[in-house]
């Protein structure tokens, strides 16, 4: 909590050196997590998915999309988690993404662990995870962290296609969405360019600021030692409902 401390005795006059100082990562760190993003891209874009139980089709990756956190631009330092979303072409409405979601989960998961520049990563803890929606997770080890870059793929329906990101959506895509009836969450990775470019573009300050608020409810309700893979137990959705000491999800909380 000693950083908490600082923060709440630094002016505000003072708190773009306190971001600068004590929450922005390393340059260093950056470019060591962009490498492991780079080699996971590189895996799902060259790999060609074929049949499995529950797929009559072929599997193609049509766009892959970094979204939380260090996609934004508000990653803060200790942060370990990446998440990408994964178009695919088997994904033609919200309904065969919910139909397909577990069989493609296999074929991630039989993939990724024969992937051999993964495996000189330091692949390990590949699984799929529970959670609204399942994801695929599993670790990397890199040179500057203390702890394993943990990475989550999420498979998604591409339900923007190639429209502009900030375009304004048809009616037509909303209308699907409700007529799927899903779980609240399930298909929220399919938007996830809208919510990261939501971010992404907004001035510094905000971003500092972004970064002030998600270090001090880490601090002030998770300040437990361990911090566990977020994907791999319950969500803890922002407010308080007795998830006190747990890990906060950067994917609750949307910044």
């Amino acid at each position: 909590m000693a950083l908490a401390h600082e923060l709440y005795g630094t002016p505000a006059s003072r708190l773009d050196s306190f971001v600068a100082q004590w929450l922005q990562p390393s340059r260093k760190w950056k470019e060591e997590v962009l490498q492991v993003v780079r080699t996971v891209e590189q895996f799902l874009r060259q790999e060609f998915f074929y049949w499995e139980q529950g797929l009559d089709q072929e599997v193609r990756v049509l766009k892959v999309v970094k979204v939380g956190s260090f996609a934004n631009g508000t990653v803060i330092r200790g942060t370990t988690d990446v998440e990408l979303v994964v178009f695919l072409s088997c994904f033609h409405s919200f309904q065969e993404e919910a139909k397909h979601h577990q069989a493609v989960l296999r074929l991630l998961r039989k993939k990724a662990c024969c992937c051999q520049d993964l495996l000189a990563l330091g692949l390990n803890g590949l699984s799929v995870a529970q959670g609204v929606p399942d994801t695929l997770v599993f670790t990397i080890q890199t040179g500057e962290t203390a702890e394993p870059i943990n990475v989550t793929i999420v498979p998604a329906y591409r339900v923007l296609g190639t429209s502009a990101p900030n375009s304004q959506l048809p009616p037509e895509v909303y209308v699907s969405l409700i007529k799927a009836c899903g779980y609240p969450g399930n298909f929220s990775a399919s938007f996830s360019e809208l919510q990261r470019n939501f971010v992404k573009h907004r001035p510094t300050k905000l971003k500092s600021l972004l970064r002030l608020v998600k270090h001090w409810y880490q601090q002030a309700h998770h300040p437990g030692p361990s911090r566990p893979h977020p994907q791999r137990g319950r969500r803890v959705p922002m407010g308080h409902n007795g998830s006190e000491g747990l890990p906060v999800p950067e994917t609750e909380l949307l910044l």
